[in-house]
C-alpha cells in the first residue's frame, strides 16, 4: 500500500510522526519536501502544494490523506492569520474538486480541516496581533454569544458590556475570519457528498464549553446530516493527531476493524473534565475510537476487566484520580502541575502485568505531558514495555488519544500483513517517551526559553539513555531541536539532521 500525505505543517508531530505511524504498518508514504510546508512564521504556498500534488499523484498512490488547512491557507496557524479572501479560498476548494475529476486513477481522498479555535489567553504566538491585548475578552464575548443562541445563561446586557471591551473593527475582523473559514468547510462537505472526498474530519483544538467554534460545530454537523454524509464526517476535539487517525481509518477500511477492549484506570470511567476540550475525557476517547474505525468489544475499569477479554488489543486510558492536571501553568489559571494520580498509576501497572493481550496507552492524567508517576512505575518494570503496542501522553486528551490508537491500529495492520515492523514500533515508542516524558514532563518545566540543539541534547541525555535501556533499543544517532524556536515542542530525530541540531 502507498499513501500520499499532505501534512498540517512542518512540525515533527504533524509532518514526521504520521509517516512513522505508517511505517509501523509496513505502509509506504509519499510526503512533500519539508521545506514546502508551513511553519510558525511562514505559511506554505498553496499553489506550490497543488503543483506538488499534481506531480506526486503520478506515483499512483492508493489513497491521499490531506490537511486542507495547508491547501487552503498554507497551514494551521495561517488559517487564523491569513488575509486570503473568501473567493480565493473557495477557488482552492474547487481546485481539489477539479483535480479529482481529471485524476486518472481517482485514489480515495481523506481530509482533515480545523474549525477555527478560540483560546482563553493573551498569547498571540499563533493568532493575530490583537490577541495579545484582547484574547480573553474575545473568548468571553464568544462564550456569551453561544449561551444566548442556546437559551441558556446568556445575558444580553452582559454581552453588550463584553462587546464594549473589544474595538468594533477587531470584532468585525475576527468574525470575518471565522465566516471565511466556516464557508470553506461547508463547501468542502459538498465534496464529500459528491464523493470527491471519501472521508472528512473536522477537528476542534483549544475549545471551552461554550464558544462560536461550538456553534459552528453544530451547524457543520447539521450540514453533514442534510447532505446525507454524516457517516463519512467526523467532528471532534483534536487537530495535530488527525493525519495519524485518518491513516488508521484507511487501514481499518482495508483490513477490517480490530477488536479493542477499552479499559479506564479508575472507576470514574473517564467522566472527568478534559482540559482545552470543553467536555469529558470519556467523550473524547469515544470519538477517537470511532474515528479510527475500531470495534470496541467492551468498556471496563481496571478493577472490573476480566482476564479473558475478547480483543486484539487493550486500549488503556490512564486517568487522574479526580482532576486532570496540566504541566503548563498559565498566569491567571489554576496551577495543576502536581495532581493526584498514584491510585490510577498503580491500577494501570497491575492491569498491564496481568493482561494476556497487548496494550496501547493513552496517558491523559495530565495535559501537556506524561504522568511522571506512571512512567516511573513503567520504567521500574521494563519487561512491561514489551507488551506495549503504543503510548502517547502529549498535549491534549484528543492529541494523545488519537495518536495512541492510530499507532496500535497501524501495528495490528502490519502484523496482519506479515510486515517487518518491530523496529518501526520501537522507534515510535522511543520518540513518544523521549518527547512526552523526557522533554515535556522533565525538561520543559525548567526552561525559560528555547535552547540551541547541543544544550537541549545535554539536558535530555539522561532521560534518553534510560528510555533506550528500558526499551532494549539502541536508536543510533539521535538529534534534538526546537523547530519553531519555542519551548512548546521538541523534535527528537533518530536520523542525522541539520548541523544546528544537538546530537548524542
Amino acid at each position: 500500500m502507498k499513501l500520499l500525505l499532505l501534512p498540517l505543517d512542518d512540525r515533527p508531530i504533524t509532518f514526521v510522526y504520521p509517516q512513522m505511524v505508517a511505517q509501523a504498518a509496513g505502509v509506504e508514504t509519499i510526503a512533500p519536501p519539508r521545506k514546502l510546508m508551513g511553519s510558525l512564521a511562514q505559511p506554505a504556498d498553496p499553489l506550490k502544494l497543488m503543483e506538488w500534488l499534481e506531480q506526486a499523484n503520478t506515483a499512483k498512490p492508493d489513497a491521499l490523506i490531506l490537511a486542507l488547512d495547508s491547501l487552503l491557507y498554507g497551514g494551521l496557524i495561517p488559517s487564523r492569520r491569513s488575509p486570503v479572501t473568501l473567493p480565493e479560498v473557495l477557488k482552492r476548494v474547487d481546485w481539489l474538486k477539479a483535480w479529482h475529476k481529471r485524476s486518472e486513477k481517482k485514489p480515495a481522498i481523506s481530509c482533515q480541516a480545523s474549525i477555527m479555535r478560540i483560546s482563553d489567553n493573551y498569547d498571540n504566538t499563533e493568532e493575530k496581533e490583537y490577541w495579545a491585548k484582547y484574547g480573553r475578552e474575545i473568548f468571553a464575548w464568544s462564550q456569551e454569544m453561544h449561551k444566548l443562541t442556546k437559551n441558556r445563561e446568556g445575558d444580553r446586557t452582559h454581552l453588550r458590556t463584553l462587546e464594549m471591551r473589544v474595538p468594533p473593527e477587531i470584532r468585525q475582523d475576527y468574525q470575518n475570519t471565522r465566516f471565511r473559514n466556516f464557508q470553506a468547510l461547508k463547501k468542502s462537505l459538498e465534496l464529500v457528498r459528491d464523493k470527491q472526498i471519501e472521508r472528512m474530519t473536522l477537528s476542534l483544538d483549544d475549545s471551552g464549553e461554550f464558544g462560536l467554534n461550538l456553534v459552528e460545530k453544530q451547524m457543520l454537523e447539521k450540514t453533514a446530516q442534510d447532505l446525507g454524509v454524516s457517516d463519512r464526517v467526523s467532528v471532534y476535539a483534536g487537530a495535530d493527531e488527525v493525519l495519524c487517525s485518518l491513516i488508521a481509518r484507511h487501514l481499518t477500511s482495508k483490513q477490517g476493524a480490530p477488536k479493542v477492549a477499552l479499559v479506564y484506570s479508575n472507576e470514574t470511567m473517564g467522566e472527568i473534565f478534559s482540559r482545552y476540550e470543553g467536555q469529558t475525557i470519556a467523550r473524547t476517547i469515544e470519538s477517537h475510537l470511532n474515528a479510527c474505525g475500531v470495534q470496541v468489544t467492551g468498556t471496563y475499569n481496571t478493577a472490573t476487566a476480566a482476564t479473558a477479554i475478547d480483543a486484539d488489543f487493550v486500549f488503556l486510558v490512564h486517568l487522574p484520580d479526580s482532576r486532570q492536571g496540566d504541566h503548563v501553568s498559565l498566569p491567571g489559571l489554576p496551577n495543576l502541575t502536581n495532581i493526584e494520580s498514584e491510585k490510577s498509576a498503580e491500577n494501570a501497572i497491575r492491569f498491564i502485568e496481568a493482561s494476556h493481550l497487548p496494550v496501547a496507552i493513552a496517558d491523559v492524567a495530565y495535559a501537556n505531558g506524561s504522568d511522571p508517576l506512571l512512567m516511573e512505575k513503567l520504567f521500574a518494570k521494563p519487561a512491561l514495555l514489551k507488551k506495549l503496542w503504543s503510548y502517547a501522553g502529549w498535549n491534549t486528551t484528543g492529541n494523545a488519544t488519537g495518536s495512541a490508537i492510530a499507532l496500535a491500529v497501524a501495528y495490528w495492520y502490519g502484523r496482519k500483513n506479515n510486515a517487518n515492523i518491530e523496529l518501526p514500533l520501537k522507534r515510535c515508542l522511543f520518540v513518544r517517551f523521549a518527547d512526552d516524558w523526557g522533554y515535556q514532563t522533565q525538561v520543559r518545566p525548567k526552561l525559560q526559553a528555547a535552547l540551541p540543539g547541543n544544550e537541549l541534547a545535554a539536558i535530555l541525555a539522561p532521560y534518553v539513555l534510560r528510555i533506550g535501556k528500558c526499551l532494549e533499543f539502541t536508536p543510533g544517532s539521535i538529534s534534538v531541536r526546537q523547530p519553531w524556536n519555542r519551548t512548546f515542542e521538541i523534535e527528537v530525530s533518530l536520523t542525522p539532521q541539520e548541523a544546528t541540531a544537538g546530537a548524542f
